[in-house]
C-alpha cells in the first residue's frame, strides 16, 4: 500500500516539475531527442555531457509519465497531415511506407560499408556491405510484387497464392543470407576481422541494435499471421536484422577486450552459431510452410474441378 502510495507521488511530482499538460511534456521530450545525437557524436567524461545525459533521463521519465497525452497530441497533429493520416487509418499503406523505407535504409548501409571497405580496405566492410546488399535486393522485390499484385487487381485465392509464392522465395534468400551471416561469424570469431569502434560508435551501435531488435521481435510475433504474407516476410527479415545488429554489438563491445581473451573467443563462437541457426531455422520454416500452404490449395482446387 506504502509503495503504490510512494509510486504516485513521485508521478505527480515529475508532472508538477516538467508538465502541466502533454504539449509541454512533448516540447521536453523533443529537445532529449535532438540532444541525443550530440551526446553520442561528442561524448566526453564533461559536465555538458554528464547534465545532458540526466536531462535525456529526464525526457524519458516525462515520456512515461505522460505517454496518454502525448499520444493524444501526436494524433492530433497527425490527422491533419494528409498523409500521416492515411497511415495511420490504412494498415496497408502504412505497411508499405514502412517496406519502402526500411529499403532506403538498407541502400544507406550499404553505400557507407562500400565506402568504408574501400577507405579502410578491410574485408569485414566487404562482408557487411553484402549483407546489406542482399537486404535491399530482398526488400526491393518484396516491394515491386507487393504493388505488381495491387496493380493487376488480384484478389482471393489467386492474392493469397502468389503473396505465398513471394514469402516462400524470402525464405530462400534468407538462407541465402545466412552464408553471409556464417562467414561474417568465422571472420570475427577466428580471423579478428572487424572495426575497432570508439565510445561514441560504440553507444551508436547499442541504441540502434537495441531498437532493432525490440522491434523486430515484437512485429514479427505481431505480422506472423497478417493475410498479406509479403507484409509477414517483412517482419520476419525485420527480426533478422534486429538479431544480426544485437550480434554486431556483442562483437563490437568485445573487441574491446585484448585478441587473446578466451572469453571474447568463446561469446563470438556460440552467438555466431546461435544467430545462424536461428536464420536457418527461420528460412527453411518460411519455405516449408509456404510450400505446404500453396500445394493445399491448388490441392483442394483439383479435388473441387473433380
Amino acid at each position: 500500500m506504502s509503495s503504490n502510495k510512494h509510486k504516485e507521488n513521485i508521478i505527480r511530482a515529475i508532472r508538477k516539475v516538467s508538465v502541466i499538460s502533454a504539449i509541454p511534456a512533448l516540447v521536453i521530450v523533443t529537445i532529449a531527442i535532438l540532444l541525443l545525437p550530440i551526446v553520442i557524436v561528442t561524448f566526453e567524461w564533461s559536465l555538458f555531457h554528464m547534465l545532458s545525459i540526466l536531462y535525456i533521463i529526464y525526457g524519458i521519465a516525462v515520456v512515461v509519465v505522460n505517454r496518454k497525452g502525448i499520444l493524444n497530441v501526436l494524433k492530433r497533429i497527425g490527422h491533419a497531415i494528409p498523409l500521416i493520416d492515411r497511415m495511420m487509418n490504412e494498415k496497408n499503406f502504412r505497411f508499405r511506407i514502412f517496406m519502402y523505407w526500411g529499403t532506403f535504409i538498407s541502400f544507406l548501409m550499404l553505400v557507407f560499408y562500400i565506402i568504408a571497405c574501400y577507405v579502410y580496405d578491410s574485408f569485414w566492410f566487404g562482408a557487411l556491405a553484402g549483407y546489406n546488399l542482399i537486404i535491399m535486393i530482398i526488400r526491393v522485390v518484396m516491394s515491386r510484387q507487393d504493388f505488381y499484385y495491387k496493380r493487376k487487381g488480384y484478389t482471393g485465392e489467386k492474392l493469397h497464392i502468389k503473396q505465398l509464392k513471394t514469402f516462400r522465395w524470402v525464405g530462400v534468400s534468407i538462407l541465402l543470407l545466412n552464408i553471409v551471416i556464417g562467414g561474417m561469424a568465422l571472420l570475427m570469431t577466428f580471423e579478428n576481422q572487424y572495426f575497432p569502434y570508439n565510445a561514441a560508435l560504440i553507444m551508436s551501435i547499442a541504441i540502434f541494435a537495441i531498437y532493432r531488435f525490440v522491434t523486430g521481435i515484437s512485429n514479427a510475433k505481431k505480422f506472423s499471421e497478417n493475410k498479406n504474407k509479403i507484409f509477414s516476410a517483412s517482419k520476419i527479415l525485420d527480426m533478422i536484422i534486429g538479431i544480426m545488429a544485437m550480434y554486431t554489438l556483442q562483437t563490437t563491445m568485445l573487441s574491446l577486450l585484448p585478441d587473446n581473451n578466451k572469453g571474447r573467443f568463446y561469446a563470438n563462437l556460440v552467438v555466431g552459431i546461435i544467430v545462424f541457426f536461428i536464420s536457418l531455422v527461420i528460412g527453411i520454416h518460411m519455405v516449408y510452410t509456404s510450400t505446404k500452404e500453396i500445394y493445399n490449395i491448388e490441392k483442394e482446387k483439383i479435388d473441387k474441378s473433380a
